[in-house]
């Protein structure tokens, strides 16, 4: 048995393609021939008089999903690569309410010179246009530093019959300065709230490699137990932790944040 490999570049509308082939024995017949590990046929192919592999052109370029024309005028042969199709993303019909906490006067926690305020906004903002770019239909409660009373924030929701409610916040721990982590919270266990609140937990934790500070009932919050829709509170970690809000202000870590907001809510809605 005596192996070859021979290269053959096939140049149409910027094509290049490498063919490997195996060729076995010394008579015409008997030549195995393999296109990016699959074996084809081809009936015609055979070993020259001067031990060269002759296939023919159409038989690699189909297998390689190619289109080959022929021109008996010009005596041209064409080879064209047809595009991949690319897979169409899921796109989302949902209105959804996304809530930066406080605004205002209302401020928030406040950490070296930084207000929680001003994080809930930037971070809620990238989540909105990500969600958007999704085909998902995103309202904001606040798109400015202006005061928003808790009530209007699910009344908003709920007179628009959102389907789902996330309130965006950064915590705070006076008590540990170490404190550390995502976490989140609904109005019970076993509501679709719950289920959306965990669904965020896991893509806030996944896209930013944060720690987990766990997930709680909170039925006492405004926002939560007056939505009428699917609804939960992300604390998207803590300022009142040097090296936590050290990561909270930089704009990278914010788009993480972000991203990991739309993307547990895109898994929601894909339920």
């Amino acid at each position: 048995m005596k192996l070859k490999r021979i290269y053959a570049f096939l140049m149409a509308l910027g094509l290049v393609l490498m063919l490997s082939l195996t060729a076995s024995g010394a008579s015409q017949s008997g030549i195995r021939i393999l296109v990016n590990g699959k074996e084809v046929d081809d009936s015609s192919a055979y070993i020259s008089q001067g031990g060269t592999a002759m296939v023919a052109l159409r038989t690699i370029a189909e297998a390689l999903g190619c289109e080959v024309t022929w021109d008996p005028m010009t005596r041209t042969a064409a080879v064209t690569s047809v595009p991949a199709q690319p897979e169409e993303e899921p796109q989302y019909s949902a209105l959804v309410v996304l809530d930066p906490g406080h605004g205002g006067e209302a401020e928030g926690a406040s950490y070296g010179g930084v207000q929680e305020k001003d994080l809930n906004l930037a971070i809620a903002a990238q989540a909105a246009k990500l969600l958007e770019e999704a085909g998902v239909t995103v309202v904001m409660t606040r798109t400015d530093d202006s005061y928003v009373d808790l009530y209007d924030r699910s009344g908003l929701a709920n007179d628009m019959n959102a389907d789902l409610f996330v309130s965006v916040h950064c915590n705070a721990n006076v008590d540990h300065d170490d404190a550390a982590g995502i976490y989140t919270c609904a109005y019970g266990e076993g509501t679709n709230g719950w289920r959306l609140a965990q669904l965020l937990h896991q893509t806030m934790r996944g896209a930013t490699g944060a720690g987990d500070f766990g997930m709680e009932e909170r039925p006492n919050l405004a926002v939560l137990r007056t939505s009428l829709m699917p609804a939960a509170l992300v604390e998207c970690g803590f300022m009142s932790t040097p090296a936590e809000l050290e990561l909270l202000v930089q704009p990278e870590y914010q788009a993480k944040l972000a991203r990991g907001i739309a993307d547990g809510v895109l898994a929601y809605l894909a339920q």
